[in-house]
């Protein structure tokens, strides 16, 4: 039987800029529901303002951040926010009292995003 094909996604678009970060969501559901493997959603330049516990949605939009945590667990892949690109934008990507990193995001840097990118088919940026 042949493996299901993986991606990984690039969000880099920031959470300011609601329509990438919405259609990313979307697209991410509709590729688990193809049976897709998703390897990672990598958070980089803008888009790690996604990871910042103090984020908050203006009432009437969906709760992005809460969306991306919430398929985070139902699906187990991993969020994971670039460190040094997030230090630009104000996310301190350390758990509070020390950092401002929200939970279901973890920490890491190109070399993961890169290791988890030469493993996967596809590569989908918004």
């Amino acid at each position: 039987m042949a493996q299901a094909p993986s991606l990984v996604l690039m969000i880099y678009s920031g959470p300011d800029y609601y329509e990438p970060g919405e259609r990313a969501l979307q697209d991410a559901q509709s590729f688990m529901n193809d049976g897709y493997i998703i390897r990672q959603v990598f958070f980089y330049g803008p888009g790690t303002l996604y990871a910042n516990e103090h984020l908050e949605f203006p009432s009437g939009l969906l709760n992005l951040q809460g969306a991306w945590r919430a398929f985070s667990r139902n699906n187990k892949v991993p969020l994971v926010v670039c460190s040094t690109a997030g230090m630009q934008y104000g996310v301190r990507a350390e758990p509070p009292p020390i950092g401002n990193l929200a939970a279901g995001f973890v920490a890491g840097g190109l070399a993961e995003f890169v290791e988890q990118l030469s493993n996967a088919d596809q590569l989908h940026q918004y």
